[in-house]
């Protein structure tokens, strides 16, 4: 969530293009920390997610189960 007010800078960026979608992965900074924040732009549409930097280990975690289990 964007607080007003807060300004934040950006660390290192990158972006994906995965089918309809745009996802955009910037580890980020600001008075409260670091943190990185996921949007997805699809179909005009931008969605956002931010995951402090102290998860960031444990969401690593998860996602690489996720990507080694087998459908």
């Amino acid at each position: 969530m964007k607080k007003e007010g807060v300004k934040s800078r950006v660390l290192s960026s990158d972006k994906l293009l995965v089918e309809n979608k745009t996802l955009f992965v910037d580890l980020k900074e600001n008075d409260g920390g670091r943190f990185l924040q996921i949007a997805e732009l699809s179909n005009d549409r931008r969605s956002t997610v931010v995951i402090p930097f102290t998860g960031l280990a444990a969401f690593m975690e998860v996602l690489q189960k996720i990507a080694g289990s087998s459908f």
